[in-house]
């Protein structure tokens, strides 16, 4: 039977801060882990915030030119009535001018 010689104060001190050193690097390694996870929540949600943008420029775009349409539209309306309202006045004149001969 083999005795070990009792463990000396230096050896107990070397153990306890191998110990006290793993549980600082664990929990070191457990705040990385903590804050890699967070920046990839930050980085997904901003991801999804930069494609709701781009298809809320896209749509805006869109509407935009939508817009534009409409409004030449409108315009090519407008001339239309004011062509048609001119050619009512012309015929209204001329049949008063027919009358009254």
């Amino acid at each position: 039977m083999s005795t070990d010689p009792p463990p000396s104060s230096s050896a107990s001190a070397s153990e306890d801060e191998y110990v006290r050193l793993k549980l600082e690097l664990a929990q070191a390694r457990a705040a990385t882990d903590t804050a890699r996870l967070q920046a990839r929540q930050l980085i997904s949600k901003r991801d999804g915030i930069r494609e709701d943008a781009a298809k809320h420029r896209a749509e805006s775009a869109e509407q935009q030119q939508i817009l534009q349409q409409t409004q030449g539209s409108n315009e090519k309306l407008k001339a239309q009535i004011k062509d048609a309202e001119d050619e009512r006045d012309q015929l209204l004149e001329k049949i008063e001018g027919e009358e009254n001969r």
